[in-house]
């Protein structure tokens, strides 16, 4: 099927590309296929389990105002924070980028699944390395900055998944928190570091068929305990 690019963009940190090939759209950073929206149920499903734990703990899926803040890094093509947005418990989400052109591109109504006029979205230009320490009382932080610490785009993303950054996550969420992380790819070392983190860490398989082949995909979950106060050391 012909492929029709819709943006190109190129930053400091790379080149970006945006296409379409029929009704898929297609992220392209630095050569290196990110995602489409032909297959997109692990993202959306990284939101939806998040949820999931949170209305557990609460006893309830049903929130007050003004509902749950969650912070999600890596905006992708907006199916995680469209999840998250389609869920009323949800007050706010911000979602941090690292590309400036992709935020544009989501402000310009590129990336069609995401309403940009949504007054509990927020999208934050930015590393997730020096904007997460900076957030506290978050009742989930959602990860998908890559595809995984084993194929990474961006080589410094490799800081994403080691264990001070983890921690910091994993410090900036309330009480009952939930520090969720996506991979293309299980990763027993990422688990392995968010158990130490966090005394605990669930790992969920996901089989996706693409064409004639099928991958496993890994989303890591760890919860705060409700009566927690700081991080773990």
């Amino acid at each position: 099927m012909h492929r029709i690019e819709i943006a190109r963009a190129t930053d400091a940190r790379g080149e970006l590309a945006l296409a379409r090939r029929g009704d898929v759209l297609e992220l392209v950073v630095d050569g290196v296929f990110a995602m489409d929206s032909a297959q997109t149920s692990t993202e959306q499903a990284l939101a939806r389990l998040a949820l999931d734990r949170l209305a557990a703990r609460s006893g309830s899926a049903t929130v007050p105002t003004p509902g749950r803040r969650v912070l999600v890094g890596g905006l992708g093509l907006g199916y995680t924070a469209r999840t998250l947005l389609d869920d009323p418990g949800v007050g706010a989400v911000e979602v941090v980028e690292l590309h400036a052109a992709l935020v544009d591109w989501a402000h310009h109504g590129l990336l069609p699944q995401l309403a940009d006029d949504d007054p509990r979205l927020t999208l934050t230009v930015g590393d997730v390395l020096d904007v997460v320490p900076a957030r506290h009382g978050l009742d989930a932080v959602l990860l998908d900055v890559d595809n995984g610490p084993d194929f990474l785009v961006h080589t410094g993303n490799a800081d994403v998944y080691a264990s001070p950054f983890l921690t910091a996550a994993y410090a900036a969420l309330a009480p009952g928190g939930v520090l969720a992380v996506w991979s293309c790819d299980p990763a027993p070392t990422l688990r392995t570091m968010l158990t130490e983190v966090a005394g605990d860490c669930t790992e969920v398989l996901l089989d996706v068929p693409r064409g004639s082949r099928t991958f496993t995909y890994a989303l890591y979950l760890a919860e705060r305990g409700p009566g927690e106060d700081s991080a773990r050391p």
